[in-house]
């Protein structure tokens, strides 16, 4: 039967903070900053002086700036999750080093007691024999 404990592969939660880290860094917030435009300078309708025109450029405009503010909150939610994952590694791994030392120190204690339990044993042993001339005893 396998270990009931949890059993948690903290490299790979610190593998995937860095490749979260690293896309948003090197990849999607370039990109981001790409897409970004001047909303005055919405080209589509400038010639046209139509009020639908106006109207859809208008649209054009929050939509764009709504999509940028979201690819903004995203840029920081990767961030958000990246630092998430690295804590609760970090957490994992403070917990299992506690948890081995806490182990030796329980090992070490049931050690100690079952030599102490054997000395007593083979005390009351040794006491409960009669003496025969002082002979060696077996221990």
């Amino acid at each position: 039967m396998g270990d009931p404990g949890i059993n948690v592969e903290t490299g790979g939660l610190n593998k995937f903070a860095a490749d979260v880290r690293s896309d948003t860094d090197q990849v999607t917030e370039p990109a981001v900053g790409r897409a970004k435009l001047p909303l005055d300078s919405v080209p589509f309708g400038a010639q046209n002086a139509s009020g639908g025109v106006h109207a859809a450029k208008e649209r054009y405009a929050k939509s764009l700036s709504a999509s940028t503010a979201n690819l903004t909150s995203f840029l920081t939610a990767a961030r958000l999750l990246a630092a998430a994952a690295e804590k609760v590694a970090a957490d994992f791994d403070a917990v299992d080093a506690r948890s081995a030392d806490g182990t030796k120190r329980v090992e070490h204690a049931l050690w100690t007691a079952a030599q102490e339990a054997r000395a007593a044993r083979l005390a009351a042993e040794r006491a409960s024999r009669p003496h025969n001339g002082g002979g060696p005893v077996a221990v």
